[in-house]
């Protein structure tokens, strides 16, 4: 399966969560589909993707200029829920994972026929591995 199809499946994951007033599987949901997106990215400009969600936002993150338009959306993909679980009503993680495929790929779309992958760096790995993503 390719990252489109990848990303589509986790999206509408995420839409038919918030249908059924699931927010946090929603935010789960939508949280995958902007790694997809982002571990794309990462590979396209060079780099190699992390395990973690977290790890590729925050690599973005860092990676791209403060003033980038994809800095808001990696800003609210790192927003922790509040105690109560909840999260600020103006943000919507769904949003922001189009947003990113949108800023992302304006310009310089990545071939639909990149495949990602279940290979990762392991913990014994170094980050910048030259193996090969595509196995």
């Amino acid at each position: 399966m390719n990252w489109q199809q990848l990303f589509d499946q986790e999206i509408k994951t995420a839409e038919q969560a918030r249908q059924r007033g699931n927010e946090g599987m929603a935010r789960v949901c939508a949280r995958r589909a902007a790694n997809v997106i982002i571990q794309e990215y990462l590979r396209y400009i060079g780099k190699t993707p992390y395990r973690s969600a977290v790890q590729n936002f925050c690599l973005l993150q860092n990676s791209l200029p403060i003033d980038h338009p994809a800095q808001q959306n990696l800003s609210h993909l790192l927003h922790k829920v509040n105690p109560d679980f909840s999260f600020p009503k103006h943000v919507d993680l769904i949003q922001d994972a189009y947003n990113l495929m949108k800023v992302l790929f304006a310009n310089n779309e990545p071939s639909p026929t990149t495949r990602c992958s279940n290979e990762f760096p392991t913990a014994n790995d170094d980050h910048h591995s030259t193996k090969s993503q595509d196995g």
